[in-house]
């Protein structure tokens, strides 16, 4: 008959086992608590604004990447009121005044302008925002975006 494990040895064993579970907890709640998986959420949306070089007295650039995720199994129908309605942005200041908002350079028709985004897949768009120097200034800001009927917020700092 085989001697059986040492208490010292099961109790070793119980420690390691209750660490690895807390480190596993530990884990999802961070991924979780940090945005990074929104596990009730069907559609997801990712946004990341970087400011491009900037040169005094001129437009200042920020490049955008917007990705949509679909988290289900099955495809999502997507459906805006005009081609100009998928990608809208605005930026307010500290005091959450309103700075400027995307330009309206181009004419729509009024035609509703749908996609098709395929489950557990995503789509990834990039965008360059020019802002106006007379209007920002180097600080702390909030975009707004809204990319096909999907809307975020993001902390943009510009230098």
């Amino acid at each position: 008959m085989a001697d059986p494990t040492p208490v010292k040895d099961l109790g070793k064993s119980m420690m390691n086992q209750a660490f690895v579970v807390t480190a596993m907890v530990l884990l999802i709640f961070y991924f979780v608590y940090t945005g990074k998986v929104q596990p009730d959420e069907p559609v997801t949306l990712e946004i990341s604004a970087t400011q491009g070089t900037t040169t005094p007295g001129k437009d200042i650039p920020v490049a955008v990447s917007v990705k949509l995720s679909n988290n289900t199994k099955e495809g999502i129908s997507l459906t805006v009121p005009t081609q100009c309605d998928t990608f809208n942005w605005f930026l307010t200041g500290p005091d959450k005044e309103f700075v400027q908002a995307k330009g309206t350079e181009d004419v729509c028709p009024k035609t509703a302008v749908s996609t098709w985004l395929e489950g557990e897949k995503a789509m990834q768009e990039n965008f360059m925002l020019q802002l106006d120097p007379a209007r920002v200034r180097p600080g702390e800001y909030k975009l707004f975006m809204r990319y096909w009927g999907h809307e975020m917020t993001q902390d943009i700092t510009i230098k």
